[in-house]
């Protein structure tokens, strides 16, 4: 077995689910720099992060979805809790989602299909999808040349017993398959580059109603202007597990082909499939705004000597993964007789067809280069959100130490208050204007009225008051002689006299 190194073009939208859906509760989709970014969320980690449990608790226990929706949309923090970062390809999927977060009849939607990643949080696309398109197109051939009548066996079995006999009788057991020849990794991507879209159906015949779907994470491609993050790169070995030097798919019938001849039938089946649906349905008048999308991908479709097209992921349609005239099986209708298939196709933003990848030999040098430049670049982006995670928990701390600070200070200034207030409280009638006056708390009027009263106070009181009024006096610059009215010269010769000095 021999390894081979190929750069992985990402031609159009390529969705491959994780078999789950993604609800507001686990995402969030904002403004942010004038485009609109979806960020998967680690909720989980917020709740056991939150501030009041029992606020929490009485805002998830009450079974209203749209107002749990507005409520972790409005607290949660992306910088903090955000998994990944999508970008949202088209506007009127923020729209959507604007208008339905809070509306409690839509409850069950505004669900997306997350692509698959791995457990760093990278998309990529799986060895076995690329496999598995592969050995469609191989398979389809053995039917055609080895007369293997795949079709008559899945209709004689539904079991598939049958089906898998005759397959097992070219391609061997499943348990010592030939194409355990052929090992193919895991291709990964870039992180944060992913984009979301929403897959629409096209019928050939306009007005008849279209199946709902869910809107879906796609890696980027050239379809979509992400050229850049759409180049990839694959290892992959074939050949005999027993024989180093082999780099042959051979089946125990004998059938042999190298990489470039196995990619001309690979290719060969794509092309044939391709060119019959651009004829049944891309022609029509309700296809006119896929044209442009369709006749880039069949330009990129036109490959050199080794170069190898595949059609992966959800949304492939289905005529690209049986083999030629094998009909599926479909419900019967009113007539009793089964119901047509492959009369719609699913594109991107409806204008997009889904799945097409390419892979072109290179050099051991270039795969290195490739895979290194796309790790330096995730590397780079974990470094920017670990980043400005850091810095928004250091901000939010610094905000959160200035509102404990405040809290602080106006938990001390009302004990103060509630101190001063018991203090006045405790003392007579005589006594409380004096204090007030000492603490500088009295207006002018206040002052007077105190002033007048200096004869009915005791001794030891009426020379408190004195010395405070002193002091306001001198602040006010009302003591001197020379600054004083008539009016005030008496009163504060009058000060003097009890303080018994200047």
């Amino acid at each position: 077995m021999q390894t081979d190194y190929f750069k992985l073009d990402i031609l159009s939208p390529v969705h491959i689910g994780t078999g789950e859906e993604l609800d507001p509760m686990n995402y969030l989709m904002r403004r942010e720099d004038g485009l609109v970014a979806c960020h998967v969320l680690d909720t989980q980690s917020w709740a056991s992060d939150y501030p009041d449990p029992d606020e929490l608790s009485a805002e998830f226990s009450g079974g209203n979805v749209p107002a749990m929706r507005g409520f972790l949309a409005n607290r949660i923090e992306p910088s903090i809790y955000g998994l990944r970062r999508i970008a949202v390809s088209e506007g009127r999927i923020f729209q959507e989602y604007e208008q339905k977060l809070h509306d409690q009849r839509t409850i069950h939607q505004l669900l997306f299909s997350p692509h698959i990643t791995s457990s760093d949080r990278i998309p990529l696309i799986p060895g076995s999808s690329l496999k598995g398109a592969l050995r469609t197109a191989v398979i389809d051939w053995l039917d055609r040349e080895k007369h293997l009548g795949l079709k008559a066996a899945r209709a004689e079995d539904f079991k598939g017993k049958a089906y898998q006999k005759r397959l097992e009788s070219v391609l061997g057991p499943i348990t010592d398959s030939a194409f355990k020849q052929l090992k193919l990794g895991d291709v990964s991507g870039y992180a944060d580059s992913t984009l979301l879209v929403e897959p629409l159906e096209v019928r050939r015949k306009e007005g008849k109603n279209v199946t709902p779907k869910n809107k879906c994470e796609v890696m980027p491609s050239r379809l979509l202007g992400q050229v850049e993050h759409g180049i990839l790169h694959a290892r992959i070995a074939m050949g005999s597990l027993h024989q180093p030097s082999d780099r042959r798919l051979t089946l125990p019938i004998g059938q042999s082909w190298n990489w470039t001849e196995l990619a001309n039938v690979v290719n060969a089946y794509y092309r044939k499939r391709f060119q019959e649906e651009k004829a049944k349905f891309y022609g029509l008048s309700n296809f006119a705004k896929a044209k442009p999308a369709l006749d880039q991908i069949e330009a990129e479709l036109q490959c050199n000597s080794g170069q190898m097209i595949l059609r992966v992921g959800h949304y492939s349609q289905v005529e690209f993964v049986t083999v030629s005239d094998n009909r599926p099986f479909t419900r019967k209708g009113k007539q009793g007789t089964p119901m047509p298939y492959g009369t719609t196709r699913t594109l991107a933003n409806g204008l997009f067809p889904f799945g097409w990848v390419r892979l072109t030999p290179c050099s051991e040098a270039d795969y290195l280069g490739g895979i290194a430049l796309c790790e330096a670049s995730n590397r780079a982006s974990q470094a920017r959100r670990e980043e400005y995670r850091t810095m928004v928990l250091t901000e939010k701390k610094r905000r959160l130490e200035q509102i404990r600070q405040r809290e602080e200070l106006a938990r001390q200034q009302k004990e103060a208050e509630q101190r001063r207030q018991d203090e006045l409280d405790a003392l007579s009638y005589e006594e409380r204007p004096v204090v007030l006056l000492e603490r500088g708390e009295l207006n002018e009027n206040q002052v007077f009225e105190l002033f007048n009263k200096f004869d009915n106070l005791e001794p030891a009181l009426q020379t408190r008051a004195a010395v405070a009024l002193k002091t306001l006096w001198v602040a006010q610059g009302r003591w001197s002689k020379k600054d004083c009215s008539k009016k005030q010269a008496m009163k504060v010769e009058r000060i003097r006299k009890i303080l018994g000095k200047d």
